[in-house]
């Protein structure tokens, strides 16, 4: 008798563990589509971003070197009126990236019209629950680790600032 209530007790782990694997999993891909939707908002280039937001206020690059590549590229950033797009730019600006686009007082939005002001209860129905949430801020990253969201409140629990990360090593 012990022996068959062990059984179904390791079936029901066992079973609650692949729905939760699935979840996880489900949730990834809700963050992978929900970048993708994003960068194809802003373009995937520096002079795409420029067609479509026009001249930055200001235009920064940086040299950037990383032990994992033969070449050292630069991380190029444009600055708006609240807000600031980075981009990793590679084989002189014929490959490029983002590294971050950061709204903070643009009217700007991220995809599926997540903007300034968007209330959290939108935000969950468009990307999930978040994975992390420290004080004010929401976090959510991809399968691989190296893109984050991460939303700010104001008092009244509406988005306040949106920025996206992506780390390259």
């Amino acid at each position: 008798m012990a022996l068959k209530y062990h059984a179904l007790l390791l079936t029901i782990v066992l079973v609650l563990a692949g729905a939760a694997t699935a979840r996880a999993a489900e949730a990834d891909e809700r963050v992978e589509a929900f970048l993708d939707e994003t960068a194809a908002l802003f373009g995937p280039s520096e002079a795409e971003v420029v067609r479509r937001l026009g001249p930055p206020r200001d235009r920064q690059a940086v040299p950037f070197t990383s032990p994992h590549d033969d070449k050292p590229y630069e991380i190029i950033t444009l600055t708006y009126e609240g807000l600031t797009v980075s981009l990793y730019s590679m084989e002189e600006g014929q490959r490029q990236f983002y590294h971050q686009i950061r709204i903070y007082g643009a009217p700007a939005c991220f995809a599926r019209k997540i903007c300034r002001g968007t209330p959290k209860e939108r935000l969950t129905n468009a990307i999930g629950t978040p994975e992390e949430v420290e004080d004010n801020i929401w976090r959510y990253s991809d399968m691989s680790g190296y893109n984050e969201l991460a939303f700010t409140f104001d008092a009244a629990g509406a988005v306040d600032t949106l920025t996206w990360t992506a780390e390259a090593d």
